[in-house]
């Protein structure tokens, strides 16, 4: 059972791939899947509690790690090259260092499309995606616009070398399915369990310089 969810981004988007250095990081051009199911657990626990998601067997928890997310993109993507310092912890003290960074203007709506099991995690999904406002890092807003029970077909593809497409590579993140509540709860010791996947993003680059690159969608 499919369903989307449509946002609009509001601000410069900036995630970088989980295999950066705090020194430099490039950054994804669009949320991944463990980032988008982070801020769907962090909008139940905020709203409900983690309780129910600690429970054995717990649906609700495999109602957001089970569930299939896929992407349609459209328009520009422009990313700033920026250094910007930041705070690293030597000798006992904090001192400021150059880091690399990316910050992404997209010009579009973006499209997030979930395949779920059942109408109950439909249901379930959808009592808290719209009050999502963020995604990536802290001010990173994107606002919500809606619900399509009948998503487009999805243009951001998952890399298969029998069958080339073109556009840009990026690895992204996702729950692994034998994680447990323990391995994405930030206050537990427990290490994360993620799986990690390269997508195909339908871009093409139009311009460049040391300051910027802009993409556009094919």
């Amino acid at each position: 059972m499919k369903f989307s969810v449509i946002y609009q981004p509001t601000n410069l988007f900036s995630l970088k791939e989980s295999n950066s250095t705090n020194s430099g990081a490039k950054s994804l051009l669009i949320p991944s899947p463990y980032s988008i199911k982070m801020a769907l657990f962090n909008q139940a626990i905020t709203i409900d509690g983690k309780d129910i998601f600690e429970e054995k067997k717990s649906k609700e928890f495999a109602f957001i790690k089970d569930a299939i997310i896929e992407y349609r993109v459209l328009g520009s993507f422009c990313l700033n090259n920026c250094f910007v310092t930041i705070q690293s912890l030597r000798d006992g003290k904090y001192r400021g260092k150059p880091s690399f960074r990316e910050y992404i203007y997209l010009s579009d709506n973006i499209e997030i499309i979930f395949d779920v099991k059942s109408e109950e995690a439909k249901q379930y999904l959808q009592k808290y995606l719209h009050r999502i406002n963020f995604f990536g890092k802290r001010g990173c807003f994107f606002q919500f616009v809606g619900y399509r029970d009948n998503p487009g077909e999805p243009n951001v593809k998952e890399f298969d070398a029998s069958d080339f497409s073109s556009g840009l590579l990026q690895e992204f993140d996702d729950i692994s399915p034998n994680a447990q509540f323990k391995n994405v709860d930030n206050f537990d010791k427990s290490g994360a369990k993620r799986d990690k996947h390269i997508f195909v993003i339908p871009v093409r680059k139009m311009n460049s310089s040391k300051s910027y690159t802009h993409f556009r969608c094919i």
